[in-house]
């Protein structure tokens, strides 16, 4: 450990002079500038607290020997050269405290940087050091990131941040998540100690936030198995088991983007591949200041949960879950590019489901950069509505199931039937639609018929299959397209 005798061998400590006291009675932990004396009285014990001009104004030497000594300091530079008297001499070696003078044109911050760094490569204090630091660390299990900086910080003497691109100017040391780079522990200064303790934090930070994205991609399974399940009650159940909110009141929110391919992952929502999607994460660092805080009789509405964010069929799915019912709001503004979709405010496991379905189908209907919510959506809220609902959904398959047996042509002949009845049965203008020719959609039709066993001029019969042709498509097809989920 060095002590005052050992830092006035130092290139900083040789413009020092020891005036009174005892040089080596403790060893030095740190230098402090002091520039008011209660930054004096709560420095900590064996430090070497160098005095500015304007903290000698408001105390005079023995005031300040005997607070160094009261803390147990173990010296004090004084600016500038200083004179001595019996009664000092006499002070500071009683107190134990070294007492010190600087040159003349001794700069104070140059003073502070080469003595602090004199002291921290001492080898003793760097192990010291590096070992509490560390032990703290290690006794944070559970903590969050900025609890475990804080702690870091303070345990070591400099100001670690984390940022997502490390700064030329600054020392930075990568965190790791799953063996891929996910941050930097950024520091300043040259301290061995804060290289050390940086590596470790890093590693801390690293494991927290794949046990942190571990969880979330947990509830993301439990939330897609949720939406998709026909027993509710057991999805609910194992929903609640991972941490989603199940039995407040939500409110969806469906973001797409029109102009692009979702990959299948993409497609059919996958909580795995979270952590890597760019327009995940950014979401999820915005989802709370961006997306809806749904407002309620007495104003906004606080969230009961953090928002649920994943990825849903052809687009990001965002719930925000809260204790009391709410009028569901939009986006404090458009999200560039996307088309987005809000649900009504619904309760419980069967509400998440369907708020969830209405927002898709609202967002089907925005445009990119604009909003839409279901609950303005006028007739077209009832096919979203029956789209949603497991028991339409599973009439309209039987009702449409014949078609699968036509062979090259099934794949085309629910959007052809679809556009035909929505044609009121004209061919020219379904053929339009469908860019054949009209002879063709006449033999698609007659085919389509006799597999079905349907009398198309029936108004009963036409409604019907009208209807579940809207249905199926709008469940089982990327919104705006009759292009089917299952075929990306």
């Amino acid at each position: 450990m060095r002590r005052v005798s050992d830092l006035l061998r130092t290139p900083a400590g040789r413009r020092l002079t020891l005036i009174a006291g005892p040089w080596d009675a403790r060893e030095v932990d740190s230098v402090v500038l002091v520039d008011e004396m209660r930054e004096l009285a709560s420095a900590a014990p064996g430090a070497l607290a160098i005095l500015s001009r304007h903290a000698m104004r408001s105390c005079d030497v023995l005031d300040a020997l005997r607070l160094a000594g009261r803390g147990r300091l173990a010296g004090l530079v004084l600016p500038g050269p200083a004179g001595t008297t019996p009664e000092i001499v006499e002070l500071a070696r009683r107190e134990g405290v070294a007492l010190l003078a600087g040159a003349s044109d001794h700069s104070l911050s140059d003073a502070v940087l080469g003595l602090s760094a004199a002291v921290r490569a001492d080898p003793g204090l760097l192990l010291r050091r590096t070992r509490e630091a560390i032990d703290g660390l290690g006794a944070m299990e559970g903590a969050g990131e900025d609890d475990i900086l804080r702690a870091a910080s303070a345990s070591v003497g400099v100001a670690y941040a984390v940022a997502d691109l490390a700064d030329p100017a600054a020392n930075a040391t990568v965190i790791r998540v799953g063996g891929r780079p996910d941050g930097y522990v950024c520091w300043d200064g040259e301290d061995p100690a804060a290289a050390i303790v940086a590596q470790v934090v890093a590693t801390t930070l690293g494991r927290v936030r794949a046990a942190a994205r571990e969880a979330e991609a947990a509830r993301e399974r439990a939330l897609l198995a949720l939406l998709g399940a026909k027993d509710t009650r057991a999805a609910a159940r194992r929903a609640r088991h991972e941490g989603v909110p199940v039995d407040g009141w939500h409110v969806a929110v469906f973001l797409r983007d029109p102009a692009a391919d979702p990959a299948p992952d993409a497609v059919r929502g996958s909580g795995s591949a979270g952590a890597a999607d760019p327009v995940l994460r950014e979401i999820r660092r915005t989802a709370a200041t961006i997306l809806p805080r749904p407002q309620g009789p007495g104003g906004a509405a606080g969230l009961s949960a953090a928002p649920l964010v994943t990825r849903w069929q052809d687009g990001v799915l965002v719930v925000l879950t809260t204790d009391e019912p709410t009028a569901p709001g939009g986006p404090d503004a458009p999200i560039t590019g996307m088309a987005v979709g809000v649900g009504t405010c619904q309760e419980g496991p069967d509400g998440l489901r369907r708020t969830a379905s209405q927002a898709r189908a609202a967002a089907a209907r925005a445009a990119a950069g604009q909003v839409v919510r279901f609950d303005r959506l006028g007739v077209q809220a009832i096919l979203a509505e029956l789209s949603g609902s497991e028991s339409a959904l599973v009439a309209a398959r039987d009702m449409l199931a014949p078609l699968d047996r036509l062979g090259a042509l099934s794949a085309h002949a629910v959007p052809t039937l679809k556009a035909y009845l929505d044609c009121w049965g004209s061919r020219t203008r379904a053929a339009e639609l469908l860019s054949l020719h009209p002879n063709a959609v006449a033999h698609r039709i007659r085919r389509i018929a006799e597999a079905l066993d349907a009398d198309l001029s029936d108004p009963q019969t036409r409604f019907a299959l009208q209807l579940a042709c809207h249905v199926v498509l709008g469940h089982d097809c990327l919104p705006g397209t009759t292009t089917p989920l299952s075929s990306l």
